[in-house]
């Protein structure tokens, strides 16, 4: 790829970043991770991308800009739907996809990515993706048709707010930066199984912190055209890396 090379040297030139890579390599040998040594990893992540109050605005090079904007588009979609009554085909049109009402499930999900992220150009944009795609799976969950989705997505929306699910998209975001930037080498360096081993206890940490977070942003009848929908959105993704800084050991 023809952007991994510049941004691995873009992290490995960050002040903190043998810190980061020596926590996760050093935790990556089977069994289970204590969480202060995940909270370590978590922590020297965000102090590698300049941490919460940079990258959480979008003023770091390495993390935050590409999940603003695919946060910020993936809001609009549910915001739209919430707004609409619960109808998808509409929600999609509101945010320029008309016309998807006759496609598989499947593809509809694909364009509605491909209309949240935009072309993956770095590694950033390519986390920010693989982020929308996994927190679009769970909101999907095993419907098959619009119609089923359009039930699943009400019955979400019902039990939580936009504000958790957003949340939740960032951290995915989170995990998938992490994936990019060492789950390739740990499988050659320490095996698949130790790999997927640590990066699972990785995901079901962040998840954990992130579900107790206070939720101060609520995103209910905004425009997501507006200053206001953009400084929410830094807020929370500013909150979800706040909540991993300081636990260095």
């Amino acid at each position: 790829m023809g952007t991994s090379k510049s941004y691995s040297a873009s992290i490995k030139g960050q002040p903190q970043w043998g810190n980061l890579s020596g926590a996760v390599t050093s935790s990556c040998g089977g069994g289970t991770v204590t969480s202060s040594n995940l909270g370590n990893i978590l922590s020297r992540y965000v102090s590698v991308i300049g941490g919460s109050g940079s990258a959480g605005r979008g003023r770091s090079k390495i993390a935050g800009r590409a999940g603003i904007r695919t946060a910020k588009n993936l809001g609009a979609f549910l915001g739209s739907f919430s707004s609409s009554g619960g109808d998808v085909r509409e929600a999609l049109e509101q945010i320029g996809l008309p016309g998807l009402g006759g496609l598989p499930l499947n593809e509809v999900i694909d364009r509605l990515i491909e209309h949240c992220t935009g072309p993956a150009s770095t590694l950033d944009d390519v986390a920010a993706k693989a982020a929308s795609q996994k927190i679009l799976e769970e909101l999907v969950s095993d419907a098959e048709t619009i119609e089923e989705w359009q039930q699943q997505l009400t019955e979400v929306l019902d039990k939580e707010t936009l504000e958790e699910v957003i949340e939740r998209y960032f951290g995915y975001y989170i995990f998938e930066h992490l994936s990019v930037m060492f789950y390739e080498k740990l499988i050659v360096d320490k095996g698949k199984s130790d790999c997927e081993n640590l990066f699972k206890q990785i995901k079901d940490y962040i998840f954990e912190k992130v579900k107790n977070m206070n939720r101060t942003n609520p995103l209910n009848n905004i425009n997501w055209a507006s200053d206001e929908a953009d400084r929410l959105i830094k807020n929370i993704q500013e909150d979800v890396l706040k909540v991993f800084e300081g636990y260095e050991g």
